[in-house]
C-alpha cells in the first residue's frame, strides 16, 4: 500500500473535509437510531403485556383446585394415586 503525499494546506483541507463528512454521517445515523428506537418503543407500548403460562396458572389456582375431602391427600399422594402403603409420620 503506498502513501500519498500532499501539500500541507491540501491534507488539512482533506483531513478537515472527511471530519465534516464524517461528523454528518454521524449525526445522520444518530437521529436515524433516534427514530428507530422510539418506533421500537411505540410498538411495546402498544402491544399488552403478556404472561406466561405459568403465571395465568397460578392467578387461577383457586379455579382449578378440586376439593376431595381428603385431609392428608398432600401428603399420603402416593398412597391415593399409586396404591402405596400410607407413609408414617412422626409428630413432634
Amino acid at each position: 500500500m503506498q502513501t500519498l503525499h500532499f501539500e500541507l494546506e491540501v491534507e488539512d483541507n482533506i483531513a478537515k473535509l472527511y471530519q465534516q463528512i464524517s461528523e454528518e454521517i454521524k449525526l445522520q445515523f444518530k437521529q436515524k437510531l433516534k427514530l428507530w428506537i422510539q418506533q421500537y418503543l411505540q410498538t411495546l407500548l402498544a402491544i399488552p403485556p403478556s404472561k406466561s403460562p405459568w403465571l395465568e396458572f397460578l392467578d387461577n389456582i383457586d379455579r382449578y383446585a378440586i376439593d376431595t375431602g381428603i385431609e392428608d391427600f398432600s401428603i399420603q399422594h402416593d398412597h391415593y394415586l399409586y396404591g402405596l402403603p400410607k407413609k408414617v409420620l412422626l409428630s413432634c
